[in-house]
């Protein structure tokens, strides 16, 4: 130690870099003995090489096949498509035919009654003439365009049935009521005022002489214009009332098929 210091001071007063002084060695700790009961010693389990399992990567699923729709069309509406024959109720069986070509024989004989009294009126007047003309005119006439009015209506009548049950399951004709129920009503009011027109007394006299024979063509005319408004309104009436009726209480719901555009396929569907 003497020595090593003289050194140092040495180096000092010749202006020598200072030298470190040797640390002193490190003298080794000892365990320090704890006291308690001994811990059993930890073991650890050997390490086998066990093969790792791994799942296989899924294969990829193959994209579905579609097929291709059908090609783009126009649309069809079911209101398009008549109603198929066993979804449908059973046919009329009249169609009024006869009743009305009966309507136009009583309109044909009432222009033959007109005639006949014209006739009755010309020459010279006897009593046999005069009681003829008078059963034409009062009673024969009279049941000719009743009889004559009764068959063209039960004809119209019997006629818009079976029409109204095609308009509705057939679609075709298509429902003009509005036109015939128009006209005939029009027929009617015209074949009225003929008939008012040609009963009504000429100057207060009301002997058949005095009405002349231009009021019997008045009167003729408006038979006939009575007969046939009688079977346009009911035709008319009949044909909308029986195209509803049958509509809805039968095809209320159809199943029909329908397409359009990427879609083919039936549809349950409220026609009416």
């Amino acid at each position: 130690m003497m020595h090593g210091t003289a050194a140092i001071a040495l180096a000092v007063v010749m202006g020598v870099a200072p030298v470190e002084a040797p640390a002193p060695e490190a003298l080794p700790l000892r365990p320090r003995r704890v006291e308690g009961p001994a811990l059993p010693p930890v073991t650890t389990p050997p390490v086998t090489s066990e093969p790792v399992m791994t799942e296989p990567e899924p294969e990829p699923e193959p994209e579905p096949v579609v097929a291709p729709g059908p090609a783009a069309g126009p649309m069809v509406r079911v209101e398009d498509i008549p109603t198929p024959p066993d979804l449908r109720a059973p046919p009329p069986r009249w169609d009024g035919r006869g009743l009305l070509i009966g309507a136009g024989v009583m309109g044909v004989v009432n222009v033959g009654l007109a005639g006949a009294r014209l006739g009755l009126s010309l020459g010279e007047v006897t009593a046999d003439k005069e009681m003829a003309r008078l059963i034409l005119t009062a009673v024969a006439t009279p049941i000719d365009l009743a009889a004559g009015i009764g068959l063209a209506a039960a004809g119209g009548y019997y006629r818009g049935r079976r029409n109204g049950y095609r308009t509705a399951y057939d679609l075709k004709p298509k429902s003009n009521a509005r036109a015939f129920t128009g006209s005939g009503v029009t027929l009617l009011v015209m074949g009225v005022v003929a008939w008012i027109s040609a009963w009504t007394p000429w100057q207060g006299d009301v002997t058949i002489d005095a009405r002349g024979n231009g009021t019997l063509v008045v009167e003729t005319l408006g038979s006939l214009l009575l007969m046939g408004g009688s079977g346009l309104v009911a035709y008319g009436v009949s044909w909308d009332k029986h195209a509803r009726l049958y509509g809805r209480s039968v095809r209320r719901v159809a199943l029909l098929p329908a397409a359009s555009p990427g879609f083919a396929g039936l549809r349950l569907s409220r026609v009416f």
